[in-house]
């Protein structure tokens, strides 16, 4: 019986460094890497079909943030 309780907790060990990478991961996207992508984006003389694509990098930037949330909310409730 005791064996179960220590396995659990390493299980939130786990998921508690798991939640910490996401946020760090998270803070980091959304307040540099994102602004920086729009800058250089911005800066960048593109035009077209280009330009039209690569203005989707940031929202694509987003979207990986937030599956990796979902992912990890995901795996908590298994």
């Amino acid at each position: 019986m005791g064996g179960d309780l220590i396995m659990n907790k390493k299980g939130q060990t786990g998921m508690i460094a798991a939640l910490i990478g996401i946020m760090i991961a998270v803070i980091i996207g959304v307040g540099v890497t994102i602004p920086v992508v729009n800058q250089v984006i911005a800066n960048a003389s593109l035009s077209g079909t280009t330009a039209l694509i690569v203005t989707y990098i940031p929202l694509l930037i987003a979207v990986v943030l937030l599956v990796a949330v979902a992912a990890l909310i995901a795996m908590g409730r298994r």
